[in-house]
């Protein structure tokens, strides 16, 4: 079967790049090369005022204000077919472009619907003329793309003399003299190379590697269905599917025969026999617990296991280090942040250890997360698979890749954390986020009050000189006016996500501690979280607790009623904490005060991005193509997730979360201590994570998807079958009162 998968996605890779014909047989190489080629043009008066020595600021200023319109004129279309005519080209067959460079606001450089639909048309178009005018020097940079190097060089080449001859034809067409025109001198003839050239490598690879996964998986799916459909038509089937662990009890602990009579301990004593004590009474399941309790013995962090330590190493990397912010300042084709040096490591070892197998290799337990998330992933790379030709056409597909990448990474760790961390374990490693989520609290709020990051500054004292370490300036002001606090993240935005999805474990602690000892502690840590998320001043940092705790009310609700009192304490300390910034995010919640630009430009989005979404409406135009620079900034995960995903991807990533909501469902409902607790936490992080994901595009900042990929791995750990032979019977002898009174009688006989 594999070899067959194999060579469906050997075919399908060599279509991708290859157009096979039938009548006649032939295979055509695709037309994937996207050629490029640059130049200048300078811009003077007809009189050189470059070289003149009485030229004013002034006299360059108008330069300036020509400059910045000769290049919105050049890419018009009547300019655009004395270009055309020059180069040789049909007008109809070029698309042209103007970015502007001068120092306005961010937001009036981004395309609206309509402008956006006349590039999505132009996308398809063979030749593409650029022009960019320079914010500091009198030129005009002019960039075109054609499929050959030729062409591009010859398109770039015909700019300055078609812009001539257009303007000469408005001079005459104005009875204005020809030799009072503006003028225009290039600056060198046009240099041009292949700009793509590893695209046709990276496009059948992909198509490859999806095409042999997906088929593996059918394959494995048919042949699992058809041998349930054989089994349940066989005789003794029933039986069959009987649960293990009541199999196993039953050998242990056979029937006594028929008519025969049970010897009681008496008289076995009496024979010299010495009887067998039944087990020791434990509280919760008896022999079941005293079991758990001895496996207890390897668990981290009382363990010699090098994965889970590794895992907690990374962990310490995702809250308390700004590694995307780290770069290794090395010259290399994909850029090395920290974590994509540690966590290749990580990988490494881990397929290691599970290739060695043993008895404490990884074990890959599957769950309804893990599906959900397969999910995802599956329709990311066949968004890319199915738009691959146009990416690289319109040069996106590089992009994509990087982003399909980071995804891995983020999926990896879910893989790695799912399969490593033992269920007995996972109470310690959710105390553990806990403490460091408390950490990174602490450095933001002493960032807030003192205006010093001390994540960045012990990152660059600790690190060695060959990392690049970002600057960061925690005094400064956004465009509204409010710092810029933001501990060891990119964004405000982003150390607010991720300590509100560690907010929960604190509150179901704080809600299920009988000693007032500990409430107190967990109250404080409750305290700490929200006092560092009002101190990034941002409006999320209300929103985000607020789906936290209307989670927690749902399943928790007459608990979480008994502390209400402890919330005027809760403010007192968050007051104390970070003083003035409850009162300013509030603030900002104000109905007169909604129409700042961060609320306006978040609304102006749905419209701008109807021509994405409609011109692809399925599966999107690819996974990790959406580049904001280019486009727009899109203050929405959801809106980016519809535009690359389509409406099939953002399904996707909506089900991803509501997974993992339904798998903790069963743990809390059930209310066993250490299960309920963890499902509680993480679904009320889960319910988080939905929630900013309307706020802000959660997946292109690491440390959010990396703490809820985490938490959702742990609960993975929990809620799976359990896998271990030895410990089933015990468990459910302790459920099953029939197989319990069974066992008692096999030991008194």
């Amino acid at each position: 079967m594999i070899g067959l998968c194999a060579v469906i996605a050997f075919l399908s890779a060599l279509w991708s790049i290859y157009s096979v014909g039938l009548l006649p047989p032939s295979v055509t190489p695709r037309n994937i090369d996207v050629a490029a080629a640059s130049t200048g043009l300078a811009v003077d008066r007809p009189r050189q005022l470059i070289s003149d020595p009485l030229a004013t600021e002034y006299d360059y200023e108008s330069i300036h204000t020509r400059m910045v319109l000769l290049g919105s004129l050049m890419t018009s279309a009547p300019a655009m077919k004395y270009i055309a005519r020059r180069a040789g080209l049909d007008s109809a067959d070029i698309t042209t472009g103007t970015r502007i460079t001068a120092g306005v606001q961010r937001v009036f450089t981004e395309p609206d619907s309509e402008r956006r639909a006349d590039q999505i048309a132009g996308a398809t178009k063979p030749y593409r003329i650029e022009v960019r005018p320079s914010h500091t020097l009198p030129t005009l940079d002019i960039y075109t793309q054609a499929t050959s190097v030729v062409q591009a060089q010859r398109l770039a080449n015909a700019v300055l003399p078609g812009m001539n001859d257009y303007l000469r034809a408005l001079a005459r067409k104005a009875n204005a003299r020809p030799d009072a025109q503006v003028r225009l001198d290039q600056l060198g003839p046009a240099r041009g190379a292949i700009i793509n050239g590893g695209t046709r490598i990276q496009i059948a690879g992909l198509t490859f590697v999806f095409v042999f996964v997906m088929t593996c998986l059918l394959g494995l799916a048919c042949a699992r269905a058809r041998r349930r459909i054989a089994g349940s038509a066989t005789p003794g089937a029933k039986a069959r599917r009987r649960p293990q662990a009541d199999r196993g009890l039953e050998r242990a602990c056979p029937q006594p025969a028929p008519g025969a009579a049970l010897t009681p301990p008496i008289a076995l004593a009496a024979a010299g026999v010495a009887a067998r004590p039944p087990p020791a009474p434990a509280a919760h399941g008896g022999v079941a617990v005293t079991r758990r309790v001895a496996d207890r013995a390897g668990d981290w962090p009382h363990t010699t296991r090098v994965l889970p330590w590794m895992i907690a190493f990374i962990m310490a990397i995702v809250w308390l280090v700004p590694f995307n912010d780290i770069l290794l300042d090395v010259s290399l084709p994909i850029d090395l942040y920290l974590d994509r040096l540690v966590l290749p490591f990580i990988v490494a070892v881990w397929a290691l250890v599970l290739a060695t197998g043993g008895r404490h290799a990884p074990q890959l337990r599957m769950t309804w997360i893990h599906a959900a998330i397969g999910a995802v992933v599956a329709v990311a790379c066949l968004s890319l698979v199915l738009e691959a030709r146009a990416l690289s056409q319109t040069l996106e597909f590089d992009l994509a890749i990087k982003k399909l990448t980071l995804l891995g990474s983020y999926v990896c760790l879910f893989v790695i954390v799912a399969s490593v961390v033992r269920r007995s374990e996972v109470r310690v490693f959710m105390s553990y986020t806990l403490a460091l989520a408390i950490i990174c609290a602490l450095g933001t709020i002493l960032e807030y009050r003192f205006g010093t990051n001390v994540f960045y500054s012990v990152s660059d004292a600790l690190l060695p000189g060959i990392f690049h370490i970002g600057s960061i300036d925690s005094l400064g002001l956004d465009e509204i006016g409010r710092r810029t606090v933001r501990g060891p993240t990119q964004t405000s935005l982003e150390v607010v996500a991720i300590m509100a999805m560690a907010l929960p474990i604190a509150l179901v602690r704080l809600l299920e501690s009988p000693r007032m000892r500990n409430r107190l502690l967990y109250g404080l840590a409750v305290a700490v979280l929200i006092a560092a998320t009002v101190a990034t001043f941002r409006k999320t940092a209300f929103l985000a607790p607020i789906s936290v705790g209307l989670t927690l009310a749902y399943y928790r609700r007459r608990e979480l009623i008994k502390l209400a009192p402890l919330g005027v304490v809760l403010v007192l300390l968050i007051q104390v904490l970070s003083p003035g910034a409850l009162s300013a995010v509030a603030g900002q919640l104000d109905r007169n005060r909604l129409g700042v630009t961060t609320v306006s430009d978040r609304t102006a989005d749905y419209d701008a991005i109807r021509p994405d979404v409609w011109t692809n409406l399925a599966l999107g135009r690819g996974y990790g193509s959406y580049e904001h620079t280019s486009y727009r900034i899109l203050d929405m995960e959801l809106l980016r997730q519809l535009i690359e995903g389509g409406v099939v991807g953002l399904l996707a990533y909506i089900m991803m979360v509501v997974a993992v909501v339904a798998v903790a469902r069963r743990p809390i409902r059930a209310r066993r201590s250490d299960d309920a607790s963890i499902a509680l936490a993480v679904a009320a992080a889960a319910v988080c994570f939905l929630v900013v994901s309307t706020l802000f595009d959660v997946m292109s900042f690491p440390h959010v998807p990396y703490v809820f990929l985490w938490m959702a791995a742990l609960l993975a750990v929990t809620a799976a079958p359990r896998t271990d032979p030895a410990a089933a019977p015990e468990e459910h002898a302790a459920t099953r009162p029939e197989l319990a009174v069974r066992k008692e009688l096999a030991w008194s006989s």
